[in-house]
């Protein structure tokens, strides 16, 4: 019984998933997406991961490898993405290292690189967890689009022949080739989607101050549970749905005895619609530019926590009828830890041929 941790570490989000590789058979043990704040408690982030390990070795085994990517080198509690991406290494170093075995860390090109090394090649390491989910996927599905919904951002991946083959390799190049847009189903702030509503026979502008974000809009919509919203709310209440419409009412400077709750569901129908626009401006970009390149129709591929919540109706309104769901793919409930799956199944294949 060999026992692989993957590991996903973003700003908000730690998601892992346990596999165990025994006699040339992977079998899925676990996977959970947690959150923690990692920008606002670096100082417990030590002490989060080693709960982490014991939960997972208590239920599990002795983990035996342990291979991660990261997108919180980015989190302002670093002042560079270099001192992020080293501190968050010794981190994992620190807790996860076994006998001879450091953790191992997935880069941009497709390789594993000792926690020892990623400190001087904290550019090729840094954000790299759609290529993890690239790379397994593309195995499977040669031509395809993965569009990966999370609570803070969409990535929007082309793969051709199993390739990746995104124009850009970081997250500047990404946002600026519309392969990656800061815009997800849990905390995206308001003001980021939106300057504008019609209310009452006005446009109305909108506060700039953080008030609500996009999981108080699908709170509102009836899209998603008070379960599903894991994150912290924007006034620190609960994410019940009567807070929710009180906190998209402060979008506009009112309150909920200002404001009749369908007028609040105007607001949040407006804010869906052009979180939609945005979405679907970028889908566009990437899927007609690998048809002009491949002359092909990829496959569309859905993850990530909004891969349902946003993923299937937001295709729809783009003309597209056909989609795959992750939970078709693997028989297991992984979508919202997908990019940790990926990076243990990837780190086993290398096992394999050793």
């Amino acid at each position: 019984m060999t026992i692989v941790l993957g590991l996903d570490i973003g700003g908000a989000n730690t998601k892992f998933a346990i596999l165990d590789y025994s006699e040339d058979k992977v079998s899925f043990l676990a996977a959970e997406s947690e959150y923690f704040p990692l920008w606002k408690q670096l100082e417990k982030f030590s002490d989060y991961l080693k709960s982490i390990k014991e939960k997972i070795e208590k239920n599990y085994g002795i983990i035996d490898y342990t291979t991660f990517v990261t997108t919180a080198e980015l989190a302002d509690c670093f002042q560079t993405k270099k001192e992020g991406i080293e501190t968050i290494s010794k981190i994992v170093e620190s807790v996860f290292s076994k006998d001879n075995h450091t953790p191992l860390m997935y880069d941009v090109n497709g390789e594993f690189l000792s926690t020892t090394k990623t400190a001087e090649k904290w550019l090729e390491v840094s954000a790299t967890n759609w290529v993890a989910s690239a790379n397994f996927l593309g195995k499977e599905y040669p031509n395809a689009i993965i569009l990966d919904i999370g609570s803070t951002t969409t990535d929007i991946i082309p793969i051709f022949n199993g390739k990746v083959v995104a124009k850009g390799k970081n997250d500047f190049e990404r946002l600026a080739s519309q392969e990656l847009v800061y815009s997800g189903t849990l905390r995206t702030t308001i003001p980021a989607i939106i300057h504008e509503i019609k209310l009452r026979g006005k446009i109305v502008p909108l506060s700039s101050e953080l008030f609500a974000t996009s999981g108080d809009v699908y709170m509102a919509l009836d899209m998603i549970s008070e379960n599903e919203f894991t994150v912290d709310t924007a006034d620190g209440r609960p994410p019940s749905k009567g807070n929710a419409l009180a906190r998209l009412a402060r979008t506009v400077c009112a309150d909920h005895n200002q404001l009749s709750t369908s007028e609040i569901i105007q607001i949040a129908k407006q804010i869906k619609e052009k979180q939609f626009d945005i979405l679907s401006a970028a889908l566009n970009t990437v899927i007609n530019r690998f048809h002009a390149d491949y002359k092909l129709n990829p496959k569309i591929i859905l993850i990530g926590s909004g891969s349902e919540v946003i993923g299937i109706s937001l295709l729809r309104e783009n003309g597209i009828y056909e989609q795959i769901l992750i939970k078709e793919i693997i028989n297991a409930p992984v979508s919202a830890a997908f990019s940790a799956y990926a990076t243990a199944n990837l780190y086993i294949d290398t096992l394999r041929k050793t």
